[in-house]
């Protein structure tokens, strides 16, 4: 199966959490060669401390086989210095973390550099991937997540493709 890619836009991403960008209202505060939007989106912390971490990502064969989600934490995707493509489903099935939604539920989406993508408490996901060449990427998500709250799904078997 073979996913095309869409473009980052708060509808079209809604099922999935938020796209943070640029705000389209006044800035709360501005100074010389700054303005300055706060509190845009709220990140709830369970009790625990977002961790901050940082991938580096170099354009591979635009291909997955696994997904994972976290049940108790929101996770933010900044890419910095270009685009990334990210991959998601929706958080079906909540009272079953281990069980992936039908491969045809995924959808891909190209987070621009200046947007980012909050993906919501139970949405499936994996690694961003680089497209247009090296990039980095920020992200956030509650501490130990991965060992506390991370549910893994392989799929070897029946990889999807992401149409370029």
């Amino acid at each position: 199966m073979q996913l095309e890619i869409e473009e980052l836009n708060a509808e079209a991403f809604s099922p999935f959490g938020k796209v943070i960008e640029k705000p389209e209202r006044h800035q709360d505060a501005e100074g010389p060669g700054w303005k300055w939007w706060g509190e845009n989106v709220l990140l709830e912390g369970e009790g625990r401390p977002y961790a901050v971490g940082y991938l580096y990502l170099e354009p591979a064969e635009l291909v997955f086989d696994w997904a994972e989600r976290h049940m108790l934490s929101d996770e933010l995707v900044i890419p910095v210095g270009g685009d990334a493509l990210v991959y998601v489903a929706p958080p079906d099935f909540p009272t079953e973390p281990g069980r992936l939604p039908s491969l045809q539920s995924f959808r891909v989406f190209r987070v621009r550099e200046g947007q980012a993508a909050l993906f919501g408490k139970g949405v499936w996901h994996g690694a961003p991937l680089a497209v247009d060449g090296p990039v980095k990427a920020i992200v956030l998500l509650l501490q130990h997540s991965g060992i506390q709250d991370g549910y893994v799904v392989r799929f070897e078997d029946t990889p999807l493709r992401i149409a370029n």
